[in-house]
Formats: structure tokens, sequence, C-alpha cells
């Protein structure tokens, strides 16, 4: 068992190693990456378990404590995304359905901007939105409208389900980071494809992205890390509108 977990491991980092590097390629040809690092981690957590059975069946039973820590880590963590999935349910009920700028949003005290919910994926706008500037409203909503057209948050749903299978593995969760920057790049794309200006909207990163809750499980408007809010702005000052729609 012991030989296995190193393995796995060491199979994950060097999919890392790969993918991160295949990354670089892509965006220098202008292609989007998300798919990149899903594969990635789904390599790192399926190809492992081909050989999983026989490893549990030649396992010592001095190592049967490795099979209960792995099983109260994924049980710990699809606890955690569960009362997760609960607290946004009881939140929801509090949200008031309008309309933005004619698009149906729902309005929260607290959370967002963002997109929550997973089989029905819906635009969650904070009520001190009505205090900013309708342009500024305008390139949220956008934002928000890119997120549901690339299906982000399943997408997401299905990099946890992965992750979920080896939680302990340390460059799944590397790997996630890469996940949610590469959407965060596409989602920048397809806004720039918009003909959306890169000043105004790099404004509205800078000044509303803090504003996001991670309890909803959604994708930020920003990672919560100035230098890759940084890195974003200087991949979308290479972008011109027909390079970034490549990018879709």
């Amino acid at each position: 068992m012991p030989a296995w977990l190193l393995c796995t491991m060491a199979l994950a980092l060097l999919l890392s190693a790969a993918a991160w590097r295949a990354e670089r390629t892509q965006q220098r040809r202008g292609r989007t990456t998300r798919w990149l690092w899903l594969a990635a981690i789904a390599a790192s957590a399926i190809v492992p378990l081909a050989w999983l059975p026989g490893v549990l069946a030649a396992m010592p039973a001095e190592q049967a404590q490795l099979k209960l820590g792995w099983f109260m880590l994924s049980s710990g963590m699809l606890l955690l995304l569960a009362l997760r999935s609960v607290w946004l349910l009881s939140h929801q009920r509090r949200w008031q359905k309008t309309s933005l700028l004619g698009t149906p949003v729902y309005l929260s005290g607290g959370i967002g901007p963002c997109v929550a919910g997973l089989l029905r994926p819906r635009i969650v706008m904070p009520v001190w939105l009505r205090l900013i500037s309708s342009q500024q409203q305008a390139l949220l909503l956008a934002h928000a409208q890119c997120r549901l057209a690339a299906r982000d948050p399943q997408l997401l749903a299905v990099a946890y389900a992965l992750i979920i299978l080896m939680p302990w593995n340390v460059s799944l969760w590397w790997q996630l980071h890469r996940l949610r920057f590469a959407i965060e790049v596409d989602c920048d794309a397809r806004m720039l494809a918009q003909s959306h200006a890169l000043r105004d909207y790099a404004i509205v990163l800078r000044q509303h992205g803090q504003y996001y809750s991670g309890l909803t499980g959604a994708s930020p408007i920003v990672l919560n890390d100035p230098r890759a809010l940084r890195r974003r702005r200087r991949l979308m000052a290479r972008f011109t509108r027909n390079r970034a729609a490549n990018l879709l």
C-alpha cells in the first residue's frame, strides 16, 4: 500500500508538470486550457485505481489504518461539500428574484457576484450592486452570463468529485488551483471577445471581486491571490478581439 501511494503521488506530480508546461504552449497559441487541467485531474485520480484492488488484496493487516484514514478523509470532504450545499440552500430562500438590465437574477444580502447552483445554476448578485454604476452592473452581469454559458459550476463539481477519490494527494489540489485559474482566463477571453473594454473590466475585477463568498461553491470572479489577478491582466493585455474569441 505505501508503495502504491507513493507511485500515485508521483504520477500526479508528473502529470502536473506536463500540464503546466502544456498550458504555457496553449496560452501562447491562444487556446483554452481548462480541459487540459481537468484531464490531468481525471488521469491522476482514475488511472491508479486500476491497480487498487490488487493492492488492497495483498495489503497486510497491520496497514489497515491506511484504508481507514483514506475513508475518513474522503468522507470528511464529502460531508464538507454537503454542508456547503445545505448552507447555500438555506440562503436561497431569502434571495429575492428580480431583473437586472433585463436579465433574471437573484439578489442576496451577502453572496455574490457569482453563479451558484449545480443542476440549475443561477446568477446571484449582492444588494449593494444597486449602488454602483450601470456600466459596472452590466460588466458583472456579463461576467456571470459567461460562466453560465461555459458551465463553470458543473465543471468544478466534476473536479471536486474526482478529488474526493484521493483527497490526500496534494498534487490534485494544485491541479484544481490551476483549473480554477484556467477558468478565470477563459472567462476573461469571453468578456474581451464581446468587445468589453479591458480597462473597464480590469477595474471591475479589482474593485468588486473581493466580495465573492467562497461558501457558494462557485468559482470567484477573482482568485484570492493578487499575483493571479496581475497575471490575468497581463494575459488579457495580449488579447486582441479575434485572439480572445479563439480561446472559447
